[in-house]
């Protein structure tokens, strides 16, 4: 069974996770097997080459034996592993008997670490599903049928006014706006009578200065389609004047959703959705930021977009995406797609709202 290692990090990733898999039985297994010292350099440099090249902040001072590193003898049992863990730059932990949480910053902003085996797997299952999801993507799918039993789903922040339908909204947003990024992370929001495919007409109908509007997901992607909408251009310009200028009114999204259908497109709702989270405006940018790293992806009731915000320290813009890349997840999905991807779903919003996720 292996054991897996993910490095939580804004750097060089538009999901936020990189993940590494080793064959070993257990985590204790797996730090006997690794266990090395060695003089500064050599440390660095096999810590790298043991995650196949990732550069995780402070994780090569655990193989270093220098006056500040004394020498240590192998790890016997998980409180060994727990106690060599330590060695990293270490600003919060939570262990288990087959689990390594460690929190950790660059000064800058703050990252995790998780080392888990299939035993903690085992014991809770779906716990890490959204951990190990290394790429970006989210899987399509809903479901109409009730949500099976869970544990309850983490605490979200209710937002309104609510939606005039059925279902309930979470939106999530995943950035680092400082060095406490991890600690103070503000957890996903909802909004109940409302699900997906209606989001941008509940947008454009709610009045600027309401409560929705606090959240930078919802915030980022409200401006966004009314900079979609300000001039429109093309054969669909009637519609979108008509959506502009009366978004309350049911029958131009209708009208709307005929056209787009008639031209293979998805309903109003969703097309513009999908349009307005591939604009290239984007207010957590910087300067060298490059859209053309953005990632967007809209199903019927999950949408989400993880924005390029740039390159730090250089102030260059990459035509490559590098490790000093960072990036923004905005991730929207309804009580539908919830019932599709139930054990996901509570991850996602537990990864949202806490550091330690595997606690």
């Amino acid at each position: 069974m292996p054991v897996y290692f993910v490095y939580r990090c804004h750097y060089g990733s538009p999901s936020e996770k990189h993940v590494r898999r080793f064959e070993y039985d257990t985590v204790l297994d797996w730090a006997k097997g690794v266990f090395k010292q060695l003089d500064e350099d050599e440390a660095y440099k096999y810590a790298e080459e043991l995650l196949g090249g990732l550069r995780v902040y402070s994780f090569g001072s655990m193989f270093m034996i220098d006056e500040e590193h004394g020498a240590r003898t192998p790890p016997r049992a998980m409180k060994d592993v727990q106690e060599w863990f330590q060695d990293m730059y270490d600003q919060g932990e939570a262990h288990g008997p087959h689990h390594i949480q460690i929190l950790t910053d660059d000064d800058e902003i703050q990252m995790a670490v998780y080392v888990f085996d299939d035993h903690y797997r085992k014991k809770h299952p779906g716990k890490a599903d959204f951990l190990l999801l290394d790429g970006w993507e989210l899987p399509a799918g809903d479901s109409d049928k009730p949500l099976p039993k869970l544990p309850k789903l983490p605490e979200t922040d209710l937002l309104e006014p609510p939606g005039d339908a059925e279902g309930t909204l979470f939106a999530v947003s995943l950035y680092a706006d400082d060095s406490s990024n991890l600690e103070d992370l503000y957890g996903a929001k909802r909004i109940d009578g409302l699900r997906l495919p209606d989001l941008a007409r509940y947008l454009l109908r709610t009045p600027e200065e309401d409560d929705i509007h606090s959240d930078f997901a919802i915030h980022e992607l409200r401006d966004n389609l009314r900079k979609l909408l300000e001039k429109p251009k093309g054969p669909d310009k009637g519609f979108l004047v008509a959506i502009r200028d009366h978004p309350e009114d049911l029958t131009s999204w209708g009208a709307y959703s005929d056209w787009l259908q008639d031209h293979d497109l998805p309903p109003a709702g969703l097309h513009l959705l999908e349009l307005a989270l591939r604009q290239k405006h984007f207010s957590g940018g910087r300067e060298n930021r490059n859209p053309k790293f953005d990632c967007v992806k809209v199903t019927p009731h999950m949408a989400q977009a993880s924005k390029n915000e740039g390159r730090w320290p250089s102030d260059k813009r990459a035509r490559k995406m590098t490790d000093r890349d960072t990036f923004t997840q905005f991730i929207f999905f309804d009580d539908r797609w919830v019932a599709a991807h139930p054990t996901l779903a509570t991850n996602i919003l537990t990864f949202a709202s806490r550091w330690d996720a595997l606690t």
